[in-house]
């Protein structure tokens, strides 16, 4: 997937409006994380994201988790956790073309 160049406050405005994912299921192949912890804003490139998933496992705050990154880019993720209850991110496009191609598998049933 092509990543995104988001400016910090695009990325800002974004991850406000998706604020709603959280406590709802991770879609396709990573089902498996359970529930969206957070919705946050992390650094555009993939070493970076991996680097910024590190600090949110320790300070468990995106804030402080993002504090190391000199960039200008940046990208709007999903926090979760794999089995071992290590931090992952994936990026909410991903998630949001799967909800757009699969609106059936996210209805609720009584």
């Amino acid at each position: 997937m092509k990543e995104n160049t988001l400016t910090l406050e695009e990325a800002n405005n974004i991850c406000l409006e998706y604020q709603h994912l959280v406590g709802s299921m991770f879609c396709g192949e990573y089902r498996e994380f359970g529930t969206i912890e957070a919705v946050v804003v992390a650094p555009s490139g993939k070493l970076d994201k991996w680097a910024f998933a590190k600090y949110y496992q320790r300070y468990q705050q995106a804030a402080q988790a993002i504090s190391f990154y000199t960039g200008d880019t940046y990208d709007v993720v999903l926090i979760g956790r794999d089995k071992d209850k290590n931090v992952v991110c994936r990026d909410i496009n991903a998630h949001l073309s799967f909800i757009t191609a699969n609106p059936d598998l996210f209805v609720e049933l009584d």
